[in-house]
């Protein structure tokens, strides 16, 4: 998008004329009882229609969580995970267990805990004498949102919060058809014997149709490194081919966690004494080994592109942390609440529950989001906020929108859940400069493909202002 320049305001024949233009585009049914709202740079109105609705946003809430965290944080914020002992190692041995410390990293892997493990060995550490204590004490609440449709819960894009995250909280689950007809193999990925599952899976015939549910009871997390902690079902039947990938929530996360790292010391050749467990980390512990996660400005610009759940629901606890240990939910958005104030975008009639609009429960007026953008725009982080937005018609989310005069000058975030469409960003206008918008469709005709048109032939007729 073009850098914006100083722009005449907006006179009252151009906003009358956007006000029709606007109008006779938004005409049909589907859009009668929409939330409309368009906002000129300065935050005053240019077109509205049930602006202070309150409204079911879907993913357009991130817009919330990623400016909170961008203003609280700072863009260059950076997660910390590590490992931590109580005493330095003796003759090649830790006395006393080791901690593995979860920061709230939305984007910590399996290989990064790889390469720390790797580190550890390199320094001489060849045996554990004690636990592996997992700290998740950072977060607290539920893994997984109580106000979410529990039909999603068995999906990756519902994934629990920790702050001991990994891998976005999700297991891979390799399967591979058998050449001669048996049982296809089926392998967790990253190796864990926490991991453990139940079934199988058929190879052969004409279709793929493969069913891997977790169980339904919360898994339990004892000292013995190999207690199961997630039991998942396999059912089915894959064709003949390649390997394909399946991934699943996992939940007791210290649990699993420390299960995949117990399995990285073993092939390290690592002996480590005391299972694995969850527990706080002493204070003063001694740093073996310290992860980075990539810039908060990079995490936010992922996750505003590809609509990323997790890192959205661990950035919200990670804002309920910095109000108060340990980071909840509730905590994370009254700091929502109090950054709204600041930035002087009206909260009322607000009610939301998470961080990345998968709850159907979550309501906001059209008109809070659109402010939110026009005024956080303006701030110190207005360049690294918009700019973590995806181009429509070009990248993520909003890439199959097809755009013509605003092609390349509107920003915006999508958000999608049952019976609801919405679009909330910023067009960079011919004249008048930047413009923020907010487009929320509540009907049970929300995906009709008129509803795509309508929104793109607005952006467009904005564009020309």
């Amino acid at each position: 998008m073009p850098t914006p320049r100083p722009a005449p305001p907006w006179s009252d024949a151009d906003r009358a004329a956007a006000r029709r233009e606007l109008g006779a585009i938004f005409t049909d049914d589907v859009t009668a009882t929409a939330g409309l709202v368009v906002l000129a740079a300065d935050g005053s109105r240019i077109f509205e229609r049930r602006a202070t609705a309150p409204m079911t946003p879907a993913s357009t809430l991130k817009l919330v969580v990623a400016a909170s965290a961008l203003d609280v944080l700072g863009p260059t914020y950076r997660f910390e995970t590590r490992f931590v002992s109580s005493a330095p190692p003796e003759m090649g041995t830790l006395r006393d267990g080791i901690w593995l410390v979860g920061g709230g990293d939305p984007s910590l892997r399996s290989d990064d805990l790889e390469r720390g493990v790797g580190a550890l060995w390199r320094s001489g550490i060849k045996a554990i004498d004690g636990p592996l204590t997992v700290d998740d004490t950072a977060f607290a609440g539920p893994e997984q949102n109580p106000r979410w449709d529990p039909g999603d819960l068995t999906y990756g894009y519902a994934a629990g919060t920790s702050a001991i995250s990994l891998d976005e909280d999700t297991v891979e689950f390799d399967v591979t058809p058998d050449p001669a007809g048996g049982p296809a193999r089926v392998r967790a990925v990253p190796q864990n014997a926490s991991i453990v599952f139940s079934g199988s899976i058929r190879s052969g015939g004409y279709d793929t149709s493969v069913t891997i549910e977790r169980k339904p009871q919360l898994p339990t997390f004892g000292d013995d490194a190999s207690d199961p902690h997630n039991e998942f079902d396999l059912d089915g039947h894959i064709v003949q081919g390649e390997t394909q990938k399946y991934y699943k929530p996992v939940l007791g996360l210290p649990g699993y966690v420390g299960g995949v790292v117990a399995s990285m010391f073993a092939s390290r050749d690592i002996a480590l004494t005391g299972g694995y467990r969850a527990g706080a980390a002493p204070p003063n512990a001694q740093i073996l080994w310290s992860h980075p996660s990539p810039p908060l400005g990079t995490l936010v610009r992922e996750m505003l592109v590809e609509s990323n759940n997790h890192t959205a629901e661990q950035l919200l606890r990670t804002l309920g942390e910095r109000a108060g240990h340990p980071g909840t939910d509730a905590a994370g958005i009254a700091l929502e609440k109090t950054e709204l104030a600041k930035f002087h975008v009206p909260r009322d009639r607000m009610a939301v529950y998470d961080g990345s609009g998968l709850a159907p429960s979550d309501r906001i007026m059209p008109l809070t989001l659109a402010a939110l953008l026009a005024n956080v725009a303006r701030s110190p982080i207005g360049d690294a906020y918009v700019r973590s937005l995806p181009l429509v018609g070009k990248e993520g989310t909003v890439r199959s929108h097809e755009l013509h005069d605003a092609f390349g000058r509107a920003r915006a975030k999508s958000g999608h859940i049952e019976n609801v469409n919405a679009l909330a960003g910023s067009v960079l206008t011919r004249r008048h400069g930047r413009v923020a918008f907010a487009f929320v469709v509540n009907d049970g005709r929300a995906n009709a493909d008129v509803v795509y048109r309508n929104e793109d032939r607005a952006l467009d007729a904005l564009s020309r202002y």
